[in-house]
């Protein structure tokens, strides 16, 4: 979790100080892109193992309702 906040602030503070200098190179823009790519696709792995989790649960729930009635 801690690495993908100091990816998400490094993104974030390069964008800016890119965008307030001289505006955003080529190579700037495709450093930007890559890196918010990777935190998209990161957040929605993080995701997937959180539904994942979820749903086990919620099996488990259904589980201890049908021996507890």
């Amino acid at each position: 979790m801690a690495i993908r906040l100091y990816l998400s602030a490094l993104t974030l503070v390069f964008l800016f100080l890119a965008w307030m200098t001289e505006g955003v190179s080529v190579l700037e823009a495709i450093v930007i892109v890559c890196s918010i790519s990777y935190l998209i696709l990161d957040t929605r792995e993080a995701l997937q193992l959180v539904k994942a989790d979820l749903n086990t649960l919620e099996r488990l729930e259904k589980k201890l309702s049908a021996l507890l009635s």
